[in-house]
């Protein structure tokens, strides 16, 4: 499975991180997490067209998660796109279809074209080579919010999206190959709904993770070092600060991880 980070960001603008979105490419499969704003684009710049996606997972819908979606639908309907036949899956937690019947349906209908399959999301299943499970997170007493952790063979990553300490996630996350995790503040800034630094270093080391991505990074008054440091007070495994762009290949039994930025962006 390759991993490409698309936006390590937030809610806020910003001309170094756009906000959160995923791109995860199996075998047979190729699929966003988060489709913030700015994110089509993002998957231009790094030569995958929308058109390609075979599905989205939403963590939650605050806008800096589903900023794009409402594009993302409508672009499927324009002219002049490569006709397709294969379906196109939408999952989203609790309460999803209705968001998207209140919201997203009444600026942009779904393609007719083509199946556009909208599903709340379950406990575990599969889809092609992916085994996906979920599990709910503590973000927002307004509506719902999920992590998924995605299972291919041996290979396992885990996106927690915006979370708070929980022990549901620390067994999601469970001796993942990758964890990309919340990490929003510093610990003196921590703020409920998210992560700081050394919670999310912590729910590394507690799943026995292999590799932490801290991400969904708010300025603070400091280098990113910092968070850096934090995490490193509890996790002891190998951490990569998150950067729109970065991308992950997972080892198999017999490799090492590869890491790259494409030349390009």
């Amino acid at each position: 499975m390759k991993i490409t980070i698309l936006g390590s960001g937030t809610g806020l603008p910003s001309l170094e991180r756009c906000a959160a979105g995923y791109l995860l490419q199996s075998d047979h499969r190729v699929d966003l997490i988060d489709c913030g704003s700015g994110i089509l684009r993002q998957l231009e710049q790094v030569g995958v067209g929308f058109q390609s996606l075979d599905g989205l997972f939403i963590t939650h819908t605050h806008s800096d998660h589903i900023g794009d979606l409402t594009a993302l639908v409508h672009a499927f309907r324009l002219p002049g796109l490569e006709e397709r036949s294969r379906p196109f899956h939408l999952f989203g937690p609790p309460g999803f279809q209705d968001f998207f019947n209140q919201v997203v349906q009444p600026v942009a209908s779904p393609p007719t074209r083509f199946p556009f399959l909208i599903r709340e999301v379950p406990k575990r299943w599969q889809m092609d080579d992916l085994t996906i499970q979920t599990c709910p997170t503590r973000h927002s007493d307004r509506f719902a919010s999920v992590a998924y952790r995605f299972e291919q063979q041996s290979q396992s990553v885990v996106f927690s999206g915006d979370c708070d300490v929980d022990p549901e996630i620390i067994a999601l996350s469970h001796q993942a190959d990758l964890l990309i995790c919340d990490c929003s503040t510093l610990a003196e800034e921590k703020v409920a709904g998210h992560l700081c630094a050394t919670e999310t270093g912590m729910i590394a080391q507690q799943a026995e993770v292999k590799q932490l991505v801290p991400t969904h990074f708010y300025p603070i008054n400091g280098p990113d070092s910092q968070r850096l440091a934090e995490c490193t007070q509890h996790y002891s495994g190998p951490i990569t600060l998150a950067e729109d762009f970065l991308t992950f290949t997972l080892p198999s039994s017999e490799q090492s991880d590869q890491r790259q930025t494409p030349p390009d962006h």
